[in-house]
């Protein structure tokens, strides 16, 4: 693809004058790229660099949202000039992603309701330091400011007799006090989780599919597709809620995932759909699974590393 770039007539780190149209100095060696140009025309070129901004995009684009499986299907069979690459896809929209993300929780309303807070530690006794009571732990203990749900978490650390768990405990406690710092640490390593997470689910399909002889990155390709799929659905849920105070869409995006993932399966394994319905079942679980396994250990690491 040909890129829209502007030219020099001369070269300004050297004084070559061009002869004709150069992409780079014959003399020096420096790019033949006049950046004093409007934003508009920084940003095309940036989406050029990043996913070749053209009719390859927006056909990428609607095979990714509207034909599950399909994208997946014409790489593993070498249809692949026509489509931005799965990796570069993957990139530019976990970029969007954990951008919106980040906005979502710093949106206002966001967070921990300050007028009602529950706080329950299983077989503690926690003194409540602002009112001298005791507060039971057989039931949620419910306090009605941050202050105070401060004072309990103190509280109930102090009545932790275990060393290890006392230690985990407040490093947890700390972390959570840890303000945007904590946040950004926890979504920088999200997104790292996420990205072992890909290959780890390639590796699922390898072993439910192994029947079918497939290499590993056709795997890969599909784990990398879906995936990207699932983010661009929730972009759209959380920008929608942003818009939209109070607006739920998760279950809706929960079972949209299923569903997508279904007829990707159906698309690129080509079995029946019984088949690939008794396959959606046990993958469905151990994604989850391995997900909620990922998530934990991510916020294991950023509590660690706090």
């Amino acid at each position: 693809m040909r890129k829209n770039r502007r030219k020099f007539t001369q070269c300004p780190n050297c004084g070559y004058s061009f002869e004709e149209v150069n992409n780079y100095c014959p003399n020096c060696g420096q790019e033949n790229h006049d950046l004093n140009v409007p934003v508009k025309h920084l940003i095309v070129e940036f989406l050029e660099g990043t996913i070749h901004y053209d009719t390859k995009t927006w056909r990428t684009i609607k095979y990714l949202l509207f034909r599950p499986g399909l994208l997946t299907e014409k790489f593993n069979i070498g249809q692949r000039a026509a489509y931005v690459p799965p990796f570069r896809l993957y990139v530019f929209v976990s970029i969007v992603f954990f951008f919106v993300l980040a906005l979502s929780t710093n949106a206002p309303g966001v967070g921990t309701d300050q007028k009602e807070v529950q706080v329950t530690v299983p077989g503690v006794h926690i003194e409540d330091p602002l009112t001298d009571s005791v507060l039971y732990t057989s039931e949620p203990a419910v306090v009605t400011s941050e202050a105070q749900a401060i004072a309990v978490s103190d509280s109930a650390l102090q009545a932790i007799e275990d060393p290890t768990f006392k230690t985990a405990m407040t490093r947890l406690v700390s972390f959570s006090k840890g303000g945007e710092q904590a946040k950004q640490k926890l979504l920088k390593n999200t997104s790292f989780m996420m990205f072992i997470l890909m290959p780890f689910f390639a590796y699922l399909l390898y072993l439910f599919y192994y029947k079918q002889r497939r290499n590993y990155v056709e795997h890969l390709m599909f784990s990398i597709h879906l995936h990207t799929f699932f983010f661009v659905i929730i972009i759209i849920a959380t920008s929608l809620a942003l818009v939209f105070s109070g607006l739920d869409l998760e279950g809706w995006v929960v079972v949209l995932m299923l569903v997508y993932l279904f007829f990707a399966l159906k698309q690129v394994y080509k079995q029946s759909y019984g088949q690939t319905l008794l396959k959606l079942i046990p993958l469905s679980f151990l994604y989850c699974l391995t997900l909620a396994i990922f998530l934990l250990g991510t916020l294991a690491v950023s509590v660690m590393m706090s």
